[in-house]
């Protein structure tokens, strides 16, 4: 058989970046992002919808995801599925196509940003190369410094997408950054020094700080410190847990108060039992009070 000759064998490549620790301890991260490589193309292409009846037409790295069929493929819960997705939109690996008809997400930044990297990297050794000889000792030499740019890129600290954020700290940052490194530390935080360091650039500090030390109260029962982080910032989980301790105890004195035995209280929310109304501990204080006070004048005062 001549050299020449293909290779009967198709694979699918995956980013480095998906080859952390982190990641490849999680098997159920694994098999989401299995799933999803999949299902992305870097040529644009259509997908039927409805029973064959409509098409949805994905440009380059876009995926569809359907809760059900999705989870099904990557043979995980649902429920895993979807904290998988919030994860990774967390992390900035993956985000939302809002523009499309169905639930549609994208990996293009991090295709746009991962080729920035590998193709500077690149230049930058072809333009070392001019400078010498092309003697075998320099090609033992370029070979060496493509395995130290392979072990960056498995090094998902140094391949960063946080890097994003270029504009350099403010003095008032540099400080916070300081504080939260070594609240990372007394309280054994799993946390890289990248995220923290984008956190400070893009949100207050009272918002990192609350909701930091709402992950050290629950940091035993959190596998993955830096991305329920990610989700936490975004969702800004430290303010609906305040919210939920204020309405908690609101509604229980007013139940109190009143004597209002139609209302029953769990721990996420409260039910008006004749009326089968459900509020929600995690809305605004105000907004519950008012809720509380309007359903308890309907049905109790008239």
């Amino acid at each position: 058989m001549s050299d020449s000759s293909p290779i009967p064998y198709r694979f699918m490549p995956i980013p480095y970046e998906f080859f952390s620790e982190a990641f490849v301890e999680d098997y159920i991260m694994m098999r989401f992002v299995v799933c999803m490589m999949r299902r992305i193309s870097p040529y644009p292409k259509s997908i039927p919808l409805k029973n064959n009846y409509k098409h949805l037409s994905l440009n380059s790295f876009e995926f569809m995801y359907g809760r059900k069929n999705f989870s099904k493929e990557a043979g995980i819960s649902e429920k895993n599925a979807r904290t998988r997705l919030n994860q990774l939109i967390g992390l900035g690996y993956v985000e939302e196509v809002v523009s499309k008809k169905a639930s549609s997400y994208t990996v293009y930044r991090l295709a746009v940003d991962s080729f920035c990297q590998i193709s500077g990297q690149l230049h930058g050794q072809e333009m070392e190369q001019q400078k010498g000889q092309t003697t075998g000792h320099k090609r033992k030499t370029k070979t060496k410094e493509n395995k130290d740019i392979k072990g960056a890129f498995n090094d998902t600290r140094k391949v960063d997408s946080v890097k994003v954020d270029s504009e350099p700290l403010s003095k008032k940052q540099k400080e916070d950054l300081i504080v939260l490194q070594a609240y990372l530390e007394v309280n054994n935080l799993r946390i890289y020094e990248p995220s923290l360091t984008r956190w400070v650039c893009k949100y207050d500090i009272n918002r990192i700080t609350s909701n930091l030390m709402l992950l050290a109260f629950r940091k035993d029962s959190i596998k993955k410190h830096e991305a329920w982080m990610e989700v936490a910032l975004r969702e800004n989980y430290s303010q609906k847990n305040t919210h939920i301790q204020i309405n908690r105890e609101y509604i229980k004195k007013f139940k109190e108060t009143k004597k209002w035995e139609d209302i029953k209280i769990t721990k996420a929310y409260c039910t008006h039992l004749s009326s089968g109304k459900d509020y929600q501990f995690n809305l605004p204080p105000e907004n519950f009070s008012r809720m509380i006070m309007e359903c308890f004048e309907q049905y109790c005062e008239e």
